[in-house]
Order: C-alpha cells, then structure tokens, then sequence
C-alpha cells in the first residue's frame, strides 16, 4: 500500500497489543488512556479470557471510542507467572504473540504500533515516520545494562512492513535476550527512525539510566495543561503502577501529573491502582456548614456503586467536598457558599446545581477548570425504587393535569416562590408552605408527580430544583420557569422536546391548552429516556465519567 504524501508523517494506522490477567488492569489503563487521545483508532488485542471480561465490565464503555478486534488466544499463559515461563522454555513464545498480533493488525491496516499493556498515554503519538520500514524506542540505559537486556524495548515498536514481525520472531530465536535484544537485528535490516526520549518513559530509565533519577526527573515539567520532557511533550510513560518495587518511582510519574493537572490520566490510573473508580464523600456528621444529610448525590453516589460494578464509594474524612479520585471534585452544593482552597488541587470542577456559564466561568478566570455536571433528586433511592415497583404512567391514567408541591425554607427559595404570580390560579395541585417540615413524604409527592401530566418548575436554594428531574423521571413534562437553569447539563434537555417554557402563569396555561396528547407523549417518552441517561444511577455514572474522560 503506498501513503500520499499526507500521510508520511503522522499517527499509527492502528495500535496493538497483548494482555494476560496479571496485567488486566493495566489494559484497562491501556484502553482508557487511548480511548482519550486516540479516538477512533484501530486497536487489536491478544489476550486471555479473564482481561477481556475486564474490558467488557468497564465504564465507560471504550468500544464507543476506539474500533478494538479482539484474539482471545492466551489462556494458555493466564495463570503463569514471567519464572514459570522462564523455566518452562515458554517466555520468548509468550513474548513473541507481540510479533503475531502485530501481523494480525498489518493484514487489514497500512502500519501498526506495538504497546506493551502497561503503556501510559499521556499525549497523541504523531511522530511516526512512514518513510521508514520500523520505528524502535531506545531504553536510555547504561552501556552495560545494553550488553544485557538490549539496545531498543521490546514494548514499543511500529511497522509498515509485513516481514518485520515474521523476522522478530526468528531474530528473537538466537537474541541474547528475548524479545528485545533481537531490535538490534531488525534495524541492520530494514530501516528505521527512533522515538525520541519524550516517549516511552520507563521506570528502567531511572533506576539503571544513563542519567541518575534526580536529572531525569528534572526534565518532567508541567507547562499549558501538558506535562513536558526536555521541552516536548511527554507523550507515554511504561511503569507497573501496582508494583511496589517502583513504588518511588510512580510517586514521582503522579506528583508531576498531579502538577500537570492532567486529570484524565489520573482518574484512570487511580482506575487501575484500585480496580474501580473511586468516588469519596465526607463522613457525616460534619460541624456547622459542611453538615450534610447525606440525601441528594451523596445518595446517588451510593446507588451508581450498585448499579455499577467498577465504582465503589469511601467515605472521606480531609475534605469537605465529593471527589473522583483523586483530583475531580464532584461538587453538589447548590451555590458558591461552599467554595474553598481544595478547588486550587483539583484538576476539573464539575458543578451540579450551577451554571456552567456563569459560575463556572468564575471559577475559569481563577485558573480552576470546571464542567457542567448533571442534577439528581432529592431522595433517589425512593424514586428508582418507586420506579422500578410501579413504573410509568400514560396520558389517560393520570388524573392531575398540572402541580406544584413544594416549600420555602429560606430567603432565596422565599424569593422565587413566594411571589405575587399566582400559579396557584392556573394549577390543579399547588401547595407550597413555609419551613423544614413539608406537607408530604417522599413516596406521597412522587406518587402525585406520577399522576400528573405536567409540573410547574420553579427555582429553589440552588439555580436548579430537584423537581425538574423528578418530573423527568415519571415522563411529567416539566413547565420550566424563567430563573431556573436548564442549560447546565452535560447533555441539556430541549425545550419543546424534553419541557415547555413559561414565562408566566397565563403563558403556562396557553401552551399546555396547545398540546395534543400525540405530542405529550413524545415528550413524556423523551423525559423518561433522557433521565436515564442522565440522572438514573446506571446512566448518570456513565455519563459523568465520559463527561470527565472525553469532555
């Protein structure tokens, strides 16, 4: 296959490699890392039965992102360890299923870039030189140690040409050692241009490197939300980050990502360390303003653990804030009251009950990144266990055309609610009382929103209300009022597909008069569908993990 000229220099055609259980988190690592600066890149794997039910069991779900052909081949290897294998005469046939994924890839792609499975992605790999035949990764290491292990690494090598993986494997028959040290034969036959040291990062360049640690470390420096190696981009760094041998070594790799701000990359190698996402929320009780019913997201949080089977919930005893471990705040207040010194630690702000275009930008101007998030209801257990027992009512099953139910328990929520408007005038079902003892439970408001076509929304303590989204949550088309914030969402409702705007109690009644029930259940069906995207425990974990990953 011949490139244009466009294409001579530029990102691999596909990427590979090869994973047994042992390393199964850090494919995940893998897959997530390349899933964010590779998106729609052609990836083919070898693996063993266990690493891919890893994949499988992942949120998100990278198949979204990345095009993966899977070889489900090593079960044979799955619970040997490198001293078996050593021992068994087997580790260079292990090593050489690099060299068979490779020609796998090069029957339907133009090149392709070996990775070893604990490769790091920190940056998009672009400086593949397609005039050449191999692209190989020096290890920087002492003289000596080359006389051992190898000029090039072995978890790293790029091809256009077919022969070059039928060649490693025979090179690696007679090299002095394995998979590596036969790079050395394949560049005195094909020609080859070199990574350069802003790639392939390994912790071998510390330890046994041809500068000591301290210098190299020195080179790693946080610069426009990237990290940097000698002036370039560090594009990928190769460590065991569950390995306590390196454990040193890894602090460091963390520290200057923390640094860098790069939180991305964190939240998925905190991924790997701990086999789960890891959201944190404050122990309770807490003094003073940082008290917290634990009802609202920090229930949610809960519900996302079981929904989910990689996300677990730890409660946190230094912070007054929810976390993604270990830099995203997942913040659920509902104004800038609780803003504190942790926001200058975190990597990204997501904002649940605020706008993204006006808090946010704030925030933006202090050099604190933020995102919009999602909103919840207030007790979300009951709802998606009411939801899940009784289900969803249609047009001529409910009974109450349009309702309000709610209180004011301060001056902001007494601001927006009581006022002279009168929705109580153009309402089938208003009650709105003053304090912190509602009229109704949980299950006995629900159970009318249930039966309710639409429901008036207006602003509570926060620029969103709960009530929107549990109106959404039983396909009751929400009647959205001019000072609540419906904008801020990762994924916004529409107007006129997800709720109806009101300006005031006479528009109100003008445009619910102007809707067929045709028409309301196309809305009522998009509330439904777009709360369990959003707010639904099961979808609202994916939503804001891609949301942090991929935003």
């Amino acid at each position: 296959m011949e490139f244009t000229v466009e294409e001579k220099t530029k990102t691999p055609s596909s990427f590979c490699t090869i994973c047994t259980k042992s390393c199964k988190q850090e494919l995940v690592l893998w897959v997530l890392t390349m899933s964010i600066h590779h998106k729609g890149a052609k990836v083919y794997i070898m693996c063993d039965t266990a690493s891919k039910n890893e994949i499988d069991n992942l949120t998100p779900d990278v198949n979204e992102r990345l095009n993966i052909t899977w070889y489900v081949e090593l079960d044979e290897y799955s619970d040997k360890t490198r001293k078996q294998m050593e021992d068994e005469k087997i580790w260079s046939d292990f090593q050489m299923k690099k060299a068979e994924v490779m020609s796998r890839a090069l029957e339907n792609e133009k090149d392709t870039l070996f990775l070893d499975s604990d490769i790091v992605i920190l940056d998009e790999i672009n400086d593949v030189n397609r005039d050449m035949d191999i692209g190989v990764s020096p290890q920087y290491i002492k003289d000596e140690n080359v006389k051992e292990v190898g000029y090039y690494n072995g978890g790293m090598l790029w091809t256009k040409n077919k022969d070059v993986p039928k060649d490693w494997i025979e090179f690696t028959k007679t090299s002095r050692y394995f998979d590596q040290a036969s790079i050395e034969d394949l560049v005195k036959k094909y020609s080859k241009f070199t990574f350069r040291d802003n790639y392939n990062l390994q912790t071998w360049r510390f330890v046994i490197g041809q500068e000591d640690g301290e210098t190299i470390a020195g080179y790693m420096k946080p610069r426009n939300g990237k990290l940097y190696y000698k002036n370039k981009p560090l594009k990928c760094i190769h460590t065991h980050f569950n390995i306590t041998a390196f454990q040193q070594i890894n602090s460091l790799f963390l520290l200057k990502l923390q640094q860098a701000k790069l939180y991305k990359e964190l939240s998925c190698i905190y991924r790997s360390i701990n086999n789960k996402w890891i959201m944190t929320v404050p122990s309770q009780p807490q003094p003073g303003l940082w008290n917290h019913k634990n009802d609202s997201f920090r229930e949610l949080s809960l519900l996302q653990k079981s929904s989910n089977k990689d996300v677990d919930v730890q409660l946190n005893k230094d912070s007054g804030h929810c976390w993604l471990v270990p830099n995203v705040i997942l913040y659920d207040r509902p104004n800038k009251t609780w803003f504190n010194n942790e926001f200058h630690k975190a990597g990204l702000v997501m904002l649940g009950n605020m706008d993204n275009e006006v808090e946010g930008m704030e925030l933006m101007k202090k050099g604190i990144k933020t995102s919009a998030w999602t909103f919840w209801p207030r007790r979300p257990y009951v709802v998606e266990t009411m939801l899940d027992k009784e289900g969803i009512l249609e047009w001529d099953k409910r009974d109450i055309e349009s309702i309000f139910v709610g209180n004011f328990e301060n001056k902001i929520q007494e601001k927006y609610r009581k006022t002279d408007d009168d929705w109580e005038s153009v309402l089938d079902v208003y009650h709105c009382t003053e304090g912190k003892k509602h009229k109704f439970t949980q299950e006995e408001y629900l159970g009318m929103l249930r039966r309710s076509k639409y429901g008036l929304c207006l602003r509570g303590y926060g620029k969103k209300c709960h009530r929107e989204v549990e109106c959404m949550a039983w396909g009751t088309v929400p009647i959205i009022t001019n000072e609540v914030c419906i904008s801020s969402y990762i994924n916004p409702p529409k107007e006129g597909v997800h709720y109806m705007r009101a300006h005031d109690r006479e528009d109100m009644k003008r445009k619910i008069a102007g809707v067929r029930p045709e028409r309301w259940k196309k809305m009522s069906d998009a509330c439904v569908e777009w709360y369990k995207e959003n707010v639904h425990s099961k979808g609202s974990w994916n939503t804001t993990i891609k949301q942090i990953l991929y935003n």
